[in-house]
C-alpha cells in the first residue's frame, strides 16, 4: 500500500506555540505585573488627561486629547500583553548569539523564565512609587524635578532588581562551562 502523498507532514510538536511550564509561569507572572501596573497608570492617565479647563473651547480640545491618549493607552496595554513575553524571549536570543558561546538558547530563557517570576512582587512596589510620583505631580503641587529625581532613582534600582540577576544568571551559564 503506498502512503497518501495528501497527509500532513508529521513534525516535531516543540513549536512556538508549545511552551514548558516555566514558561507558562513566567508569563502569568508578567501579566500579573502587568495587572498591578494597570490601577497607577490610569491614576496617572487621569491625572494628565484631565487637568482643569477654564473654558469650554479647552475642554472640548481637551476631550480630543483624552481620547486619543486613551486608545494609545489601550493600545500600549494590549500589546504588553500579548507581545510581551515573545519579545523579551526575542531578545534574549539576540543577546545570546552576541554573548552565547558555551550554552543553548534554552538555557537562558530558562533563566529569563526564573527572572520574571518575580515582576509581580517588584511591580507592587513599583506601582506604589509611580502612585507617589503622580500624587506628588498633580496633588501636592511638587516641582517635576523635585519628584522624579529621587522617584525616578528609586524605580531604577527596583527595576534593576530584576534584569541584574538575570545578567549575572547569563554570564554565570556561559562562564560555569568554561
Amino acid at each position: 500500500m503506498m502512503p497518501n502523498p495528501y497527509a500532513s507532514p508529521e513534525s516535531d510538536s516543540t513549536g512556538l506555540h508549545d511552551s514548558s511550564k516555566s514558561r507558562r509561569l513566567a508569563q502569568s507572572c508578567l501579566r500579573l505585573a502587568l495587572l498591578i501596573l494597570i490601577a497607577p497608570a490610569v491614576y496617572n492617565f487621569t491625572c494628565f488627561s484631565y487637568p482643569a479647563a477654564t473654558a469650554p473651547d479647552e475642554l472640548r480640545i481637551q476631550n480630543s486629547f483624552a481620547w486619543i491618549n486613551g486608545i494609545g493607552f489601550c493600545f500600549t496595554a494590549a500589546a504588553l500583553w500579548f507581545l510581551g513575553p515573545p519579545v523579551l524571549e526575542l531578545l534574549t536570543v539576540v543577546i545570546h548569539k552576541v554573548f552565547g558561546r558555551t550554552t543553548s538558547v534554552e538555557a537562558w530563557k530558562e533563566a529569563l523564565y526564573q527572572s520574571l517570576r518575580r515582576a509581580p512582587f517588584v511591580s507592587v512596589l513599583g506601582a506604589v512609587l509611580w502612585t507617589l510620583w503622580v500624587a506628588a505631580i498633580y496633588q501636592m503641587g511638587v516641582g517635576f524635578y523635585a519628584a522624579s529625581v529621587p522617584i525616578g532613582i528609586a524605580a531604577h534600582l527596583l527595576a534593576a532588581g530584576l534584569y541584574v540577576p538575570l545578567f549575572v544568571r547569563w554570564y554565570t551559564l556561559e562562564h560555569s562551562k568554561a
